[in-house]
């Protein structure tokens, strides 16, 4: 048996990738994504199966730091392969390897115990083909101890299949989506509240830790808001909603919601802010706005991609000039194959699952299409990383939500130079440029240079450069208290609306995630109550985004798969705190 650790530190030099990689293209030699991954090894032996044909098994640890993901592939002489895609339940204390003693076999090791699993058994069918036929989503092998991900469909709106079917099929379904969207859809999700003056606002009556308090004006801080559309259940009080308060969410340790709009923000952080952002209009300042605020100390932070998106192939937006027309996506891929997406929740996962929300833009509208990124790194395409594989680059000057190995979870704009080790990554999602951020010579936290520039910045919204539309962000602030990432829900924001909010509330750091519609900006809470899962939205429209199935309520991301990536959070084992 060979075994060979494959270190490609030169990964963040992939500047140079269309030189190197491009006459290989042409030549038919394709890559794949497994020729990304900086810090794989690859292990490999000779076997006869029953049958007497000589095979050979070769495993791929897809990120020896990380753990979770191997690839198992079986080839044979007449050309003819299988690919397994394995998921390690528990890569703390246990491995993959193989092993020819005897009989060529899978092995499971976990401390000093071993289990072995023969690659072709001389009877019956092999667990690897049992889990494949399985057709689940998660294919059982060790009784759950290590997974088989197998291929699936994920479910779309109706709204989002109409969109893909138009983007992809025809010339100028962009276009007709985007007038369609304008039209009829523009301010559609846009809810208001009422500002209701009062005296006496107590302070809060318990004693959990909360995020430091979003500043709003002195007429705010003594009101209450209503909030119409809400769907959580807080605690209140006799106060009602509060703005710039945060109200911990009942039954849900460690999760706390605040609401505002940009027109109650203090004056203080509208003039610290200046011309880095533009003025907003009377329909923008009073639309309102959900924070929802998780301890990082209680929670674990995850990432997943949907079935279907982000893809990773070439972005249409990409100028003629930034594409390589010898390469099929910026990579030098267009498919994450061998590697299989399911677009929900691995089973370990569910029992402890307390949130998910979605995730960031597609491929269609993840890169560049004006300014100078869109010159830099083949239009500087919105890259990811699932469980320490590298499926898309990640690209310098974007926007860059990541979770350590350690699980520590950390927000930056991704550096040209110095960047992090990919190996030392577990997840990670790229998307668009910052909302806000802190100056590394100053310490002063300020709206990203490109929050008005709706080309540049690429913020989407629609072709006439009307801004104002649903948008989901994320921020994550740092206090006394501890590490909060704070998901925002503005139903009817411009970028400008989004830096004003997070730098209110105290973020070091914020950045734009999907935008335009519920199923794109949803949000959702989880805990168990018996055999039962309990699910509590975060406004009222994303209940039409879930399916029923036999009149049970059924969650998108966790009850079946989803075409859409998606972030999770998994409250955290007894004794495990790193944020």
């Amino acid at each position: 048996m060979r075994q060979v650790l494959i270190r490609r530190r030169a990964l963040g030099a992939l500047a140079c990738f269309s030189m190197v990689f491009a006459p290989h293209v042409a030549a038919g030699q394709g890559l794949s994504v497994l020729d990304l991954q900086p810090g794989s090894a690859r292990s490999t032996l000779r076997a006869t199966a029953p049958d007497s044909q000589a095979g050979q098994a070769t495993l791929l640890n897809l990120n020896h730091s990380i753990n979770v993901w191997y690839l198992l592939q079986l080839t044979w002489p007449d050309g003819r392969s299988e690919s397994y895609h394995l998921e390690n339940a528990y890569p703390g204390h246990q491995r993959l390897e193989l092993s020819s003693d005897g009989q060529a076999s899978l092995v499971l090791l976990d401390g000093s115990a071993s289990h072995r699993m023969p690659l072709w058994p001389a009877t019956g069918v092999s667990p690897l083909s049992l889990a494949r036929r399985s057709e689940l989503p998660y294919g059982d092998l060790w009784e759950g101890r290590v997974l088989l991900r197998n291929p699936t469909v994920g479910h779309r709106t109706r709204r989002e299949w109409a969109t893909d079917f138009l983007r992809d099929r025809f010339r100028y379904g962009e276009r007709v989506t985007t007038f369609i969207k304008e039209r009829f859809y523009r301010d559609k999700f846009r809810h208001s509240g009422t500002l209701q003056e009062q005296t006496g606002i107590a302070e809060a009556r318990d004693d959990l830790p909360r995020p430091a308090a979003v500043l709003v004006t002195p007429k705010a801080a003594s009101s209450r808001l209503t909030t119409p559309d809400l769907n959580l259940i807080v605690s209140v009080g006799s106060d009602g909603i509060v703005p710039g308060r945060w109200h911990a969410v009942e039954d849900y340790l460690g999760v706390f919601v605040c609401a505002v709009t940009p027109g109650l923000v203090a004056d203080e952080v509208v003039r610290a802010q200046g011309n880095r952002v533009s003025p907003l209009d009377a329909k923008e300042e009073s639309a309102l706005v959900y924070l929802v605020a998780f301890d990082l100390a209680r929670f674990e932070l995850g990432f997943a991609l949907g079935t279907d998106h982000p893809r990773v192939d070439w972005s249409d937006r990409v100028p003629a000039t930034s594409r390589v027309d010898s390469l099929p996506g910026p990579d030098g891929i267009d498919s994450v194959a061998p590697l299989v997406r399911t677009g929900i929740l691995s089973p370990q996962g569910v029992p402890r699952v307390a949130a998910t929300f979605a995730g960031g833009f597609k491929r269609s509208h993840g890169a560049f299409k004006w300014g100078d990124l869109a010159h830099r790194n083949r239009g500087s395409h919105y890259g990811f990383i699932e469980q320490g594989t590298v499926l898309s680059t990640l690209n310098p000057g974007l926007a860059t939500l990541l979770v350590r190995a350690d699980g520590r979870v950390e927000m930056m704009t991704w550096p040209e130079h110095d960047a992090p080790e990919v190996e030392s990554i577990r997840h990670a999602r790229q998307n668009g440029v910052p909302l806000i951020e802190t100056d590394s010579e100053d310490g002063a936290v300020r709206p990203g240079r490109l929050v008005k520039e709706w080309a540049k910045g690429n913020w989407s919204g629609s072709e006439t450069k009307q801004l104002r539309t649903l948008r989901g962000g994320l921020g994550i602030q740092d206090g006394e208290s501890g590490r909060w990432l704070i998901y925002g829900y503005f139903s009817a924001a411009t970028p400008s609306a989004m830096a004003r909010v997070f730098q209110a509330c105290g973020c070091s750091y914020a950045m734009q995630m999907d935008i335009n519609a519920p199923e794109h900006t949803y949000l959702a809470l989880y805990r168990i109550e018996g055999s039962l899962l309990v699910v509590q939205r975060l406004v009222k429209e994303m209940a039409e985004v879930d399916t029923p199935v036999k009149g049970i309520e059924v969650p998108r991301f966790v009850g079946y798969p989803d075409n859409r990536d998606f972030f999770y959070l998994l409250r955290r084992e007894p004794k495990e705190s790193s944020q």
